[in-house]
């Protein structure tokens, strides 16, 4: 159980939270702790987010795929983390993208009515979540405002930036080049030849079906510079 309380800790929702209080919220409200084998859906895109879901143990691949199906966005997420706290509350309240274990992966949900009273009854996470969802709110207004020119870098590096996490890996822009060209809005020349730029540096590989982010952090270093901590 203390390695259950350590990986609990690292998630932001727990900062601050003895471990008295996280194995009495546990006793006393409606924690399930699921298991998945590697490649089952743990989550469909579109489906209600009725649960606050913990990634744990193990790591889960996201796909979120644009509405005419011509584009999608994979990553790797590794735990511990927090899946989508942001769809929980407001207007739109399902799942952005599905979510397939990577491996073995353990999940803990909490249904939404327990995440109310939590929040009712313990001032800290109600602090906790207010924050993740303020600096995921801002994090998209940070990234908009840094764009500095109409360079296709920049704008390459703030979409990529705002649609994946922090630490994800083995990012991969599944899409035909046309469309992708034809989305940012420039010529077919002017695209292969930042792509062409990008991966010599090590940065991106590609071929004509998708792009591969080799180092999200050198992408965002490209856009933000590597003197700023940020979040993103």
């Amino acid at each position: 159980m203390d390695s259950m309380y350590d990986v609990l800790l690292q998630l932001p929702i727990f900062q601050g939270v003895s471990r008295n209080k996280i194995s009495e919220l546990i006793e006393k409200m409606k924690f399930h702790f699921l298991k998945y084998p590697d490649g089952e859906k743990i989550v469909t895109s579109g489906e209600e987010c009725n649960h606050l879901k913990f990634l744990i143990s193990g790591e889960i691949r996201s796909e979120l795929i644009t509405q005419n199906e011509k584009m999608r966005i994979s990553e790797k997420i590794q735990a511990p983390n927090v899946l989508a706290p942001e769809h929980l509350f407001g207007r739109d309240t399902y799942f952005p993208a599905n979510l397939y274990a990577s491996g073995t992966v353990g999940i803990m949900q909490i249904e939404k009515a327990s995440v109310v009273q939590m929040l009712q009854e313990e001032p800290i996470f109600l602090i906790n979540l207010l924050n993740i969802l303020s600096r995921k709110s801002q994090k998209a207004l940070e990234s908009f405002t840094a764009l500095s020119s109409n360079d296709l870098k920049e704008r390459l590096a703030f979409w990529v930036l705002s649609l994946t996490q922090q630490k994800s890996t083995d990012i991969r822009i599944i899409c035909k080049q046309k469309d992708l060209y034809s989305f940012f809005g420039v010529q077919r020349s002017v695209f292969l030849s930042t792509l062409d730029e990008l991966k010599e540096n090590g940065i991106i590989d590609y071929d004509p079906k998708e792009i591969l982010i080799l180092d999200r952090t050198r992408l965002k270093d490209l856009f933000l510079g590597s003197d700023q901590e940020d979040e993103f």
